[in-house]
């Protein structure tokens, strides 16, 4: 992620480092961070299609997918630099989005079942949290380019995820908590 030139493919290995965490997670065993590992999954697809929808509208506006080129999307569509920085923040585990519950959930299990294992995850956490607010705060601060062309961003479908991924995080609906106990005892 650090030394990506493509936005695409940075927030491809965005997922890659999300399923390393689902999996650590599963490989902990146990209710908690099975339960984590389960809402991890769900959290990060509900905020990777927002983001996917959003960096699809940054690569239209600005003609490109290179990092480098994407400049200044909170002084010309504000619309798609809060929503590429909130998306940002929700993947990277900060509060008050889902994946910083579901996280939680890992890094508790982890201190309870295997506490060696806690500085391996924390350093993970770090680099990608670092490399990718580094590589977004670019892109949606700075002057807008001359090439840039703006477009009508479909709003609805970002919205709607990424207001399911705060909800989720201090709301879990009956149903699904069930779904997921149900799934944690299967994989006992």
């Amino acid at each position: 992620m650090l030394r990506q030139r493509d936005i695409k493919r940075m927030f491809s290995y965005s997922s890659i480092e999300h399923m390393g965490i689902a999996t650590f997670a599963f490989g902990l065993g146990g209710a908690t961070a099975t339960y984590g590992a389960l809402l991890h999954m769900l959290m990060h697809s509900l905020t990777k299609s927002s983001i996917f929808f959003t960096v699809g509208h940054a690569c239209q506006m600005h003609r490109t997918q290179e990092i480098a080129r994407i400049k200044g999307l909170l002084n010309e569509d504000s619309f798609v630099g809060w929503a590429l920085m909130l998306g940002a923040m929700a993947l990277a585990g900060l509060p008050p989005f889902g994946i910083f519950t579901s996280e939680f959930l890992i890094l508790t299990a982890t201190i309870k079942d295997v506490p060696l294992l806690m500085p391996f995850i924390l350093v993970g956490l770090g680099v990608a949290f670092a490399g990718l607010l580094r590589k977004v705060q670019y892109m949606v601060s700075g002057d807008v380019p001359s090439y840039f062309r703006p477009i009508q961003a479909a709003r609805t479908p970002v919205i709607l995820h990424m207001v399911l991924v705060v909800v989720l995080a201090f709301y879990m609906p009956d149903f699904l908590n069930k779904w997921f106990q149900t799934a944690v005892e299967l994989l006992k």
